[in-house]
């Protein structure tokens, strides 16, 4: 949903700070009074076109922020979004977006900046606008199979669609790379039998490095380490003053007197035990140093493996593991391109069953889907005679026209299968009686657009997973029992979603849980735009106003009270 808007310089708004609830909000004002601007400002935050005409007279720039708190289905998808552009999200989305006179308009998402059709992909399922706006499902074509599937609850289909059509395409590709041209392929054949034969030549071995790393740092300090253990080991064993010599005579000291002592028979064992400890710590390293040797040959070949290892891990990996996988990679690619005629077959073989495996479910997915569009159209035909448009026809149109026979046409014949299946889908609407059915977004007004989509989100409520509808110019031609109709069923959409509505109509107005009054007056020779919460008697006076054309009687208020109170 979304918590949070602010506007700066905007149109005539030089400053606006509206915190939004979940429920049924609306906002009143005016003609003019700049509700209309509050709804193209949140647009430009969704990756609306951007027109340097909207900044304030004289201002260089104009800013709008958003807070996004998205739910569910939707904020799994915005957080694998950012995560893939590196950009933070803690259950929060925040909005920024700047336009400068001087054309260097910025985009921030969570601080980070970003472009503008980063923020349209990401923005995508935060917020449905209805009327003339870029932001809006009903005019994206290529949502509309998405909303004919979201209504006949095809997840798992979709995700069965999607899972067989990766098959078909991992295998086109790999096919395609198998089959590049002759040159090509033999000149690659020869690139990784060298690059082989300096890896085989090498002879690598897993954890080699640390290995070479531990003997080298011992060759290159053999001098100081044979002193080092040649004194500890006459410190020891062998100056007239060793270690072993003196330990013995302590023991004999103190078993002369042990037996007169009980006490000094527990520390003559520990002694015996030293000196024991000591004799063969004093032969280990006369051992050790025996078998140290300075070696200055052996010292070279194993610095010039060294090198010879890092020369390697520059061209194919970081390590000695990285190089041998690397080799495994090389190996696999060699053996397919020498073997391309063959395995060529084999991967024809392979595309040909995945594709009519994906053909299957394309098929599948494509009848269920054809019979909920059919179920889809009626219900938002009955949902459209509610709101008067009872002469509406909607109906959904597929390409191909007809479901395809059960087998897979030939590669390249028939339509094209995509991670979706084959159909092409699109919304088409009659709004009145005798005329032809034409792609919605060409021929419906804006307040027929939000009928429609009202109509489509009341059918879809429990399945969409846009979390904020905007409704503007909703109540353009309608009034008396249609508006209370439409009223209505704001009112139960916003039950489960997060509903703006910009009104004039007192029947629909006193139905929402919040209401904002929108006012524009002049100071200083500027006209400026303001926002308020209206409650109590302020609420009253101002659905009074709406009900009595501006102007507020005791009888206009009654009649406030009176819807209300419902």
């Amino acid at each position: 949903m979304l918590s949070h808007l602010v506007i700066r310089n905007f149109a005539i708004i030089d400053h606006l700070e509206i915190p939004f609830r979940k429920g049924f909000t609306v906002l009143t004002g005016e003609t003019g009074a700049g509700k209309s601007i509050i709804v193209d400002a949140l647009n430009l935050l969704l990756g609306g076109r951007a027109s340097t005409d909207v900044i304030r007279t004289d201002e260089e720039q104009a800013v709008v922020e958003g807070v996004f708190e998205p739910t569910d289905g939707a904020a799994q998808r915005v957080a694998e979004l950012l995560d893939a552009r590196g950009i933070d999200f803690d259950g929060q989305l925040i909005i920024r977006r700047i336009l400068s006179r001087n054309g260097r308009n910025k985009v921030f998402i969570n601080g980070s900046l970003t472009t503008v059709s980063n923020l349209a992909e990401i923005s995508r399922d935060l917020v449905d606008i209805s009327g003339q706006h870029e932001h809006y499902s009903l005019v994206r074509v290529e949502e509309h199979i998405d909303l004919v599937d979201t209504f006949a609850g095809l997840d798992d289909e979709r995700r069965k669609m999607a899972q067989v059509f990766g098959e078909v395409r991992r295998l086109r590709r790999r096919l395609k790379k198998l089959r590049e041209d002759d040159r090509d392929r033999l000149h690659r054949i020869d690139f990784l039998r060298y690059q082989l034969e300096e890896i085989d030549a090498a002879e690598l071995e897993a954890e080699e490095e640390e290995k070479l790393d531990a003997e080298v740092e011992r060759l290159k300090y053999a001098e100081r380490i044979g002193d080092a253990v040649r004194s500890a080991s006459n410190h020891l064993h062998d100056s007239e003053a060793a270690a072993v010599d003196r330990l013995g005579h302590a023991l004999a000291a103190v078993e002369s007197v042990a037996a007169h002592d009980e006490a000094l028979e527990e520390l003559a064992t520990r002694l015996d035990e030293a000196n024991v400890l000591v004799s063969d710590i004093a032969r280990d390293l006369q051992d050790y140093s025996a078998d140290l040797q300075s070696d200055p040959t052996r010292l070279d070949e194993l610095i010039a493996r060294q090198e010879t290892i890092k020369k390697l891990c520059r061209k194919h990996g970081a390590t000695v593991e990285d190089i041998l996988d690397t080799a495994a990679e090389m190996r696999r690619e060699l053996h397919e391109l020498e073997n391309a005629e063959e395995l060529g077959g084999e991967l024809e073989k392979k595309l040909q069953k995945a594709r009519e495996d994906a053909w299957t479910v394309a098929r599948s997915l494509s009848e269920k889907r054809r019979d909920a569009a059919r179920r889809l159209g009626a219900s938002i035909e009955a949902e459209l005679a509610d709101l008067n448009m009872k002469d509406a026809r909607f109906e959904v149109s597929f390409s191909p026209e007809e479901l395809p026979g059960q087998s897979a046409p030939p590669a390249g014949e028939g339509p094209t299968l995509e991670h979706h299946g084959f159909d092409t889908v699109e919304f088409l609407l009659a709004p009145n009686v005798g005329e032809k059915l034409h792609p919605l977004a060409k021929i419906a007004s804006g307040g027929e657009l939000s009928r429609v989509m009202l109509a489509i989100k009341t059918v879809l409520v429990d399945g969409d997973a846009v979390s904020t509808y905007v409704f503007d110019e909703i109540d353009t031609g309608i009034g008396g029992a249609t508006a209370d109709i439409v009223g209505a069923k704001i009112e139960a959409t916003a039950h489960s979603h997060q509903v703006l509505c910009i009104t004039h109509l007192a029947s629909i107005a006193s139905r929402s849980d919040h209401h904002y009054l929108v006012e524009k007056f002049q100071q200083d020779g500027r006209t400026h735009s303001t926002i308020r919460p209206l409650d109590g008697e302020e609420r009253i006076e101002a659905l009074a106003r709406m009900l009595g054309g501006h102007r507020a009687t005791e009888k206009t208020r009654e009649a406030a009270r009176e819807l209300l109170q419902g």
